[in-house]
């Protein structure tokens, strides 16, 4: 990142790339809350730059972003993105924007995709154990409540 960028103009720059058809779909809105999170902004303020863009007024400049924490925000909106069962070009776009914005070469961009499916990986399996767990449980004592009352009977 050879020049400074700062929250209020990232998040600006999405908004109005999602916005660039007159509506923000699911896809986008829920890339762009990950990152209005991911920046930290204050809470209102998303809102606030949305009406701006609306109004065509500007906004007022953010906090300076280093490139250690573009880097972060990256990730957690790719994290976002590839939560999305069937992304949007729209929504790609988004990515791209936010990949060309932190400077974010094709190395980098293929590090992040790996360590995102790794964390996804096991987020998955350690909820879908969890779900099992649940359901074998619920199965368990469905099975063992009938049970118990016919040995009470006898």
């Amino acid at each position: 990142m050879d020049e400074t960028i700062d929250t209020t103009s990232v998040f600006r720059g999405a908004t109005t790339l999602a916005m660039k058809d007159g509506h923000l779909d699911d896809q986008e809105m829920r890339i762009l809350a990950r990152l209005s999170h991911a920046l930290r902004l204050a809470e209102g303020l998303p809102l606030k730059i949305y009406d701006n863009i609306l109004e065509g007024r500007d906004s007022d400049s953010g906090r300076e972003i280093s490139r250690s924490e573009a880097l972060m925000v990256y990730g957690q909106v790719l994290e976002a993105y590839c939560t999305i069962s069937e992304p949007t070009p729209e929504t790609a776009l988004l990515l791209s924007y936010m990949r060309t914005v932190f400077d974010i070469n094709e190395t980098e961009h293929r590090e992040f995709v790996r360590s995102v499916d790794r964390h996804l990986e096991q987020v998955v399996h350690r909820n879908v154990a969890a779900q099992l767990r649940t359901t074998i449980d619920d199965a368990i004592e469905l099975v063992s409540d009938p049970l118990q009352k016919l040995r009470i009977r006898k």
